[in-house]
């Protein structure tokens, strides 16, 4: 485990933020725990589907609206909480003019801080004018290939095949590459 993992993170192109709590790549066991913020509007993440991962989220400011399978959508609000098993399609996104505060608990939590280290960094690299390269777009495959993430909209036999592909042509096993992040946030509070 490494301390050059940078606890609080920005995602450059969306305008979210992300302050790690409690890191299973930091050594502090397999639970992951973070503070998300996301700006008015923010559309969070879509419909998507953890196989053997359980999702609590928080509301601490704002409101979250929490979307379920066959179009359900859920508005939570500060102070209010919600538990997504395993197997339960969800997404999420911040529908309000304001930003929206809330904390995430994944259980086990080390490959979604993998796979969220890697999309924000992808962010800052798009927010900066690089261009997404085949071997980024590969080394993103495979580290997909190394998640329990079914996202939404496509049959998972595909999905699992197209990111298996992308692992074996990236020639590396993503999954557990270490993820370069953007620099900690100045001035964004615990």
């Amino acid at each position: 485990m490494t301390e050059m993992l940078p606890r609080r993170i920005e995602n450059a192109a969306t305008g979210d933020r992300m302050i790690v709590l409690q890191s299973p790549l930091l050594g502090d066991g397999d639970v992951l725990v973070f503070r998300s913020i996301l700006p008015a509007g923010g559309a969070g993440a879509p419909l998507h589907v953890h196989d053997a991962m359980t999702e609590t989220f928080t509301i601490e400011q704002g409101a979250l609206e929490i979307l379920l399978g066959k179009g359900e959508v859920l508005r939570l609000e500060a102070g209010e909480t919600i538990t997504i098993q395993p197997g339960t399609p969800h997404g999420f996104r911040n529908a309000l003019d304001s930003e929206t505060r809330f904390v995430v608990t994944a259980d086990p939590g080390a490959e979604l801080e993998r796979f969220l280290r890697h999309v924000y960094q992808m962010g800052n690299e798009q927010a900066a004018g690089e261009r997404l390269t085949i071997a980024r777009a590969l080394a993103f495959g495979g580290m997909m290939a190394g998640t329990d993430m079914v996202l939404g909209g496509m049959p998972r036999w595909l999905q699992r095949g197209l990111w298996s592909l992308a692992a074996r042509l990236a020639g590396s096993n993503a999954r557990h590459a270490s993820v370069p992040v953007a620099p900690p946030i100045a001035g964004l509070a615990r």
